[in-house]
């Protein structure tokens, strides 16, 4: 018997849901590896251990947005000769969101991948935001960009601020298929992205947990904790002691993975190298 062809585009509906979503601003992103997923059961803890998960498996928020700003996914519409305007797609779409603060770590780290392909959920006050794959678990809208734009310094009638772009890979598909859940809190007063740290050795032997950019200490933080749970968490120490703000311990040559620290109770860093004395 031969086959028989479905056109899908021929059927309309226009209904809306019985328990309408209740719109609301979005408050920030977060963006995971091409494929990769936001946890099925997603809550508060889940999503916080997430964002200490080993790569590939780490997801970034990027919070808090005060604005929106869309550019493009109209639909394009066009006549061939003397014939009447027809529906031919949709343009490109790029969604840009204003952060409530200028944040330089946060501006060089996407400009360092600003060349890579990434899926994106968004999410306000009480839902997450995402694609529909047609599976159980909602998936991150496929952007082939995110970069930011960023006015480092204040004028005359505004302060400093950054903006961060989301460019989609197919603006009609994502309208298409956009997808939802409720999780009925605030993420943005629970996630956040992972600060860079490096130890930084003050002395022979002597360390401070010292941010990347900007060189903020953060020894006071965490210091007891890591050396109490030495072995655990400072690569190739065997003991340690915190003492007048500093970490003493010997061969150390680094920090445990972010999801080791997540356990241990040392949130929201990541070390990415050790700074020797001179």
């Amino acid at each position: 018997m031969r086959k028989i062809r479905n056109c899908t585009s021929a059927q309309l509906n226009t209904g809306g849901s019985a328990c309408r979503i209740n719109w609301d601003k979005i408050l920030g992103a977060i963006l995971v590896e091409p494929g990769k997923k936001l946890p099925a059961d997603i809550t508060v803890d889940t999503l916080m251990e997430a964002c200490h998960a080993d790569r590939p498996d780490r997801i970034y928020p990027i919070v808090t947005f005060t604005e929106y700003s869309k550019n493009g996914g109209e639909p394009q519409v066009s006549a061939e000769g003397y014939g009447a305007n027809m529906y031919n797609g949709m343009n490109a779409r790029t969604d840009t969101f204003t952060l409530n603060v200028f944040d330089e770590m946060l501006n060089a780290s996407l400009l360092r991948t600003a060349n890579k392909e990434w899926d994106a959920y968004y999410f306000d006050k009480n839902v997450i935001y995402g694609y529909n794959d047609g599976t159980d678990v909602l998936a991150g809208i496929p952007m082939s960009t995110v970069y930011p734009t960023a006015t480092p310094h204040p004028t005359s009638s505004a302060k400093a601020s950054l903006t961060v772009s989301f460019c989609h890979k197919d603006a009609e598909d994502n309208l298409l298929n956009l997808d939802y859940v409720e999780v009925g809190v605030n993420l943005s007063r629970y996630i956040k992205g992972l600060t860079e740290v490096n130890l930084v050795e003050q002395s022979t032997g002597k360390f401070k947990v010292i941010e990347a950019v900007g060189g903020y200490d953060r020894t006071p933080e965490f210091g007891q904790i890591l050396s109490t749970n030495a072995t655990e968490l400072l690569t190739g120490a065997s003991t340690a002691t915190y003492e007048n703000g500093m970490i003493s311990a010997t061969s150390v040559t680094g920090m445990a993975n972010p999801s080791v620290l997540f356990e241990n109770d040392v949130k929201w860093i990541e070390c990415v190298g050790v700074i020797k004395s001179s």
